[in-house]
């Protein structure tokens, strides 16, 4: 037996590894080490074919920031849940995030309703706990866009064997706004920009070209924001990447087969990473919809030929680089590359097209269509847009010379509905989809119509404008139409207005023998606002009025030089001041140099000539003053800051804006503004608002319900004349009495004159 075999390989194993060190360069370098092209080829085929894009909406980002709470004996909510239009949906579901409290106990039942039809139902047994549920939803399409899902939320106390108190206040329910609603789709079936337009997103992201935008392609794209919070849709603005960005590697996902391509491997990793050539920034583009870096985020496009040209600089960059290092990919990546990068082959400067870009179906605005994409995706004109692109010239809403609009048209829909106990009917509009020739909303008129119900109390409809209470009536429910008429006191509008009808009924049972049912009730289609002459107030709500018919929108040329920091603060403030995006103008003025305006205005960090302030901004330090220029605030050391104030330059009425410290706020979302005439406002909103020149509220006095003649003639006048009537009638019996009486005593004189006198008696 040969007992040094064994010795031998030991040796020879123990020399492999001594040289593996020396080695391993080697083999890394060699092409063995590397994938084959053919793993590239595939990995751009694979990007290629997954056409499904995934959504996933919380409450919040809808709009529900506070938590629903549900608290009657039977309460119900409906949530609109935004989908695409006439898509198809897959793997849609809703992730419920609740809890209740049970303290008064009795049977208490949540359901869930999907489009009106019952989906689940959790009963709870517990003092307090989680009622949080995952439930499925179908994937039809709905023409509507919209998934409706009703909450209700019923607890009655048990063992009642008299009709006692029923009510419940300790038993309710809480929905999170960290609910949420996801589900995916085939990118396919977007067709047109009707239903591109339904598919975006709750934040819908801005994609502009560089952080230096050209005056036009800046006034496109602000205006496209503020069409969208118009909408009740949010927007972000995103740049197109460029060398020297940091990126966030820890949100990207790369495929394995891609990691062999340098500019791939560059972006291999966790943490920032500084893109440092165009190969770089074209590997994130091919990323596609995969790509989760916000920067490459863009629902809307502006097309920006500086944006247009670094896309197609980055990914012809990256297809050079292929060429050298997976020459058999080159031809799978050109089909690829149809879906990343626009096709603008003969685009109008007024087109919006619906194109592919980054992989999935994108809205692209030409460089002169901001005003006709306002105005074309206003609720009035939206459902036209059904083609792939369109050419508009000119978009406007009808104005009637009629002094009313009906609500139908403001996107409330009329209809009939169940009410047991308490159900609201809302509509919301923008003060320039109203205003029109220095009107604006001055009354509402109201039809609506209820079914009898089974108790003697009869219902009642009280009307509120963005939670101001306008008016409250007794309805008389016996299924004909009834009229409600409630004035609009002029610090009631805003910007964004809406409008709430709540019914109310009172549920009968006969000494609790019969269980409470609900009857219809009705909102009519003869609704409508009726307009009247603008007030001219110096405020914000006076300002939101005046720039319902246009204005200029005042910006220094620093700004359109920053537009990754500047151009979400102008959407935000824009909207929140009601400047009309389709109607107004951009004027872009020199750094330093005052101006003049010529029309109304909203000014933003510009010095204006002749302007009495009462805010004076130096740096991070913040003067406000009175009507006799005597300080009322003087503070120092802010940052993130702005103030909003309104003033009169040249005859001329407009809002100016000013940022106080070495940074400016990032305003997220619109604020509501109201009566006052100076604002603070942060990152997180509007801070503070006051009125300097109302201190004490008297316009508030003077805004009260006053007696109306004309409301009071029509039965003021057929009192009196009942009254005048009586009272002649009092008179003419007084008359007729002292004419009786002064006949009866002529009479009786009569009678004594012709008694005849008795003879003397000398006796």
């Amino acid at each position: 037996m040969n007992t040094d075999r064994p010795t031998t390989i030991l040796r020879q194993v123990l020399r492999a590894i001594s040289l593996m060190p020396i080695c391993a360069p080697f083999l890394i370098s060699s092409p063995a080490y590397s994938a084959p092209a053919g793993g590239v080829a595939a990995a751009f085929r694979q990007l290629s074919d997954d056409t499904w894009i995934t959504r996933k909406e919380t409450l919040s980002s809808l709009g529900f920031t506070t938590p629903l709470v549900l608290a009657s004996n039977d309460s119900s909510r409906e949530i609109y849940l935004p989908v695409p239009a006439n898509v198809p949906l897959s793997d849609a579901a809703l992730n419920m995030r609740a809890g209740y409290l049970r303290a008064d106990g009795g049977r208490t039942t949540m359901v869930l309703a999907v489009d009106t039809y019952p989906a689940a139902a959790r009963s709870m047994t517990a003092d307090q706990g989680d009622a949080g549920m995952t439930l499925g939803i179908d994937g039809a399409p709905r023409a509507n866009g919209f998934v409706k899902l009703g909450v209700n939320w019923t607890t009655m106390l048990a063992g009642q064997t008299n009709c006692s108190d029923p009510r419940t206040p300790g038993n309710v329910l809480r929905v999170a706004p960290e609910s949420s609603f996801s589900y995916r789709y085939d990118s396919k079936a977007i067709a047109d920009l009707r239903t591109a337009w339904g598919a975006l997103p709750a934040v819908t992201a801005i994609m502009v070209g560089s952080k230096h935008l050209s005056a036009q392609s800046y006034d496109t794209a602000w205006r496209i924001g503020v069409a969208l919070e118009r909408a009740g849709k949010h927007s972000t603005v995103t740049v197109m990447p460029a060398i020297g960005d940091s990126i966030d590697l820890g949100r990207l996902n790369i495929p394995a087969a891609l990691r062999s391509v340098p500019a791939f491997a560059a972006l291999t990793g966790s943490g920032r990473h500084t893109l440092k050539d165009q190969a770089e920034i074209g590997a994130l583009l091919a990323l596609g919809q995969n790509g989760a870096d916000a920067q490459l985020r863009g629902d809307i496009v502006v097309g920006d030929p500086a944006l247009l040209n670094a896309i197609s600089t980055a990914l012809n960059a990256l297809q050079e680089q292929l060429r050298s290092t997976a020459p058999d990919a080159v031809d799978t990546f050109r089909e690829w590359r149809k879906r990343l990068e626009p096709d603008t082959t003969g685009l109008d400067p007024k087109e919006l097209r619906l194109v592919s870009a980054f992989g999935r179906p994108v809205i692209l605005v030409a460089p002169q269509a901001g005003a006709n994409f306002a105005g074309l995706f206003d609720n009035f004109w939206r459902n036209i847009s059904g083609a792939p692109a369109l050419t508009v010239r000119a978009v406007h809403r009808p104005h009637s010379e009629e002094a009313f609009i009906l609500l139908k048209n403001l996107g409330g829909v009329p209809g009939s509905f169940d009410v047991m106990s308490r159900a609201d009917w809302t509509a919301s509009f923008d003060i320039a989809e109203v205003a029109s020739d220095g009107r604006v909303p001055s009354e509402l008129v109201l039809d609506v119509s209820a079914a009898p119900g089974a108790g003697r109390t009869p219902p009642v409809v009280s009307v509120s404008l963005n939670d101001v209470l306008l008016g409250a009536k007794h309805l008389q429910a016996d299924g004909r139409p009834e009229r409600i008429v409630a004035k609009i006191p002029a610090n009631a509008l805003a910007a964004q207005n809406q409008l709430k009808v709540a019914f109310v009924r009172q549920p009968s049972s006969d000494n609790c023998r019969e269980t409470p049912q609900a009857f219809p009730v009705a909102v009519l289609a003869s609704s409508h606002l009726k307009l009247g002459k603008a007030r001219t107030d110096a405020n914000f709500t006076g300002m939101v009025r005046r720039f319902a018919g246009g204005a200029d929108i005042v910006l220094p040329q620093a700004y359109l030089a920053h537009a990754d920091s500047t151009l979400q603060n102008v959407i935000m403030l824009a909207a929140s001041t009601g400047l009309p995006p389709a109607n107004s103008k951009l004027v872009v003025a020199e750094d330093g140099k005052e101006i003049s305006p010529g029309n109304h205005f909203l000014a933003l960090d510009v010095p204006l000539k002749e302007s009495k302030h009462m805010i004076e901004v130096s740096g991070n330090t913040l003067v406000l003053n009175d009507s006799s220029h005597k300080p009322l605030l003087d503070v120092s050391g802010l940052n993130r800051f702005g103030a909003l104030e309104v003033v009169k330059v040249g005859g001329k009425e407009g809002v100016v804006y000013r940022s106080v410290g070495p940074q400016a706020p990032v305003l997220e979302r619109p604020f509501q503004l109201s009566s006052g005439n100076v604002a603070a406002v942060s990152g997180s909103g509007l801070l503070s608002e006051i009125n300097t020149d109302d201190t004490a509220g008297r316009d508030s006095v003077q805004d009260a319900p006053r007696l109306n003649v004309s409301d009071v003639l029509w039965w003021a006048v057929p009192l009196f004349i009942v009254a005048l009537f009586i009272m002649m009638l009092v008179l003419a019996n007084r008359v007729r009495r002292r004419h009786l009486a002064r006949q009866e005593a002529e009479k009786q004189t009569a009678e004594r004159d012709d008694t005849p006198t008795p003879p003397h008696d000398p006796s």
